[in-house]
């Protein structure tokens, strides 16, 4: 890909990079049943198939779930906690497909927790875009449904998707989401590897659409279970893919689940995610959402009488 748009006119205030903070929302409650038996499912796995994992923190986790749930508001007042401790904010992808579904979401959008959520998100100045559903891929009218499901459910026009487990294939997943009417995707990434998918540290519109494309950089599940790292380990690795992105002026995006926040079996994963914020803080990043970065981008492209950066995948 060759860069368009000059470094020092890509981000306000002559900030050095971007930050871009996502949450997907798969689950919400604790004591949940399809949540305990995928726990179970994991203990399973690492048995019999050798996946990377410790199986007594897995059933630790279960045990506390079973006797002391967390209420489902806890983990966003955390998240929202820690990013407002440096002036962040950030994006919660929430999933729709059906409730029994396999990989479908463990919480309904009619639930009274959902909403409560989605105030609280809203009210501290955050995103909210559609996690689109695993049955729904590359479908433009289950995108559609999707979206009209937020809209009625919590009042959210969503103008940014990311698809569960980073499900995509290419020009027909962007044409399937621009044509159910979104402006931006932030599901080009690898769910096995860290750093940039194909090397894009920039946000590009992929060539011949319109649909504007947030690449993802590090994902809290690729860190702690497909690479089965830890502590400093993790932080170290993260901060590797992540440091050229900073020194090309790029775009950091950072993908942490809501779920793993407030748990004691699982408190690398917080406590990475608040060791990277304080790294990227000290270093002045534009901090915004997808939405705002979206915006800012086609801004600047349409400014420059240039056109946003092109990628054929």
């Amino acid at each position: 890909m060759t860069e368009t748009v000059p470094a020092r006119s890509r981000w306000p205030d002559g900030r050095p990079f971007a930050l871009f903070l996502s949450h997907d929302v798969d689950q919400i409650h604790d004591r949940e049943l399809f949540r305990v038996l995928a726990d179970l499912n994991h203990v399973r796995r690492i048995w019999t198939q050798g996946e990377k994992g410790d199986v007594a923190l897995a059933l630790r986790r279960v045990a506390r779930a079973l006797v002391a749930p967390k209420p489902a508001e806890k983990d966003f007042g955390t998240i929202l906690e820690i990013e407002a401790r440096h002036g962040f904010r950030s994006t919660f992808f929430v999933l729709h497909d059906p409730y029994w579904s396999r990989n479908g979401p463990r919480y309904r959008l009619t639930c009274p927790e959902i909403r409560r959520i989605a105030d609280l998100v809203r009210g501290a100045g955050c995103e909210i875009g559609l996690h689109g559903g695993y049955l729904r891929f590359n479908q433009a009218d289950g995108y559609r449904e999707s979206r009209a499901a937020l809209r009625d459910a919590l009042g959210v026009d969503a103008v940014g998707i990311r698809n569960h487990f980073l499900r995509f294939s290419g020009a027909e997943t962007w044409a399937a989401q621009e044509a159910a009417g979104f402006r931006y995707d932030a599901t080009f990434g690898w769910a096995d590897q860290l750093g940039p998918r194909d090397g894009q540290r920039l946000p590009f519109v992929p060539a011949g659409r319109s649909i504007l494309e947030l690449p993802l950089t590090v994902m809290d599940v690729t860190l702690f279970r497909n690479l089965g790292l830890a502590g400093e380990a993790a932080l170290d690795a993260a901060w590797r893919a992540i440091e050229p992105v900073v020194q090309a002026g790029g775009l950091v995006t950072l993908l942490w689940h809501n779920n793993y926040f407030n748990e004691p079996e699982y408190r690398d994963w917080q406590w990475t995610y608040e060791r990277l914020l304080e790294r990227l803080a000290a270093l002045k990043p534009w901090c915004a959402t997808g939405v705002e970065i979206e915006n800012h981008w086609r801004a600047v492209a349409e400014n420059s009488a240039l056109d946003a950066p092109q990628a054929s995948v």
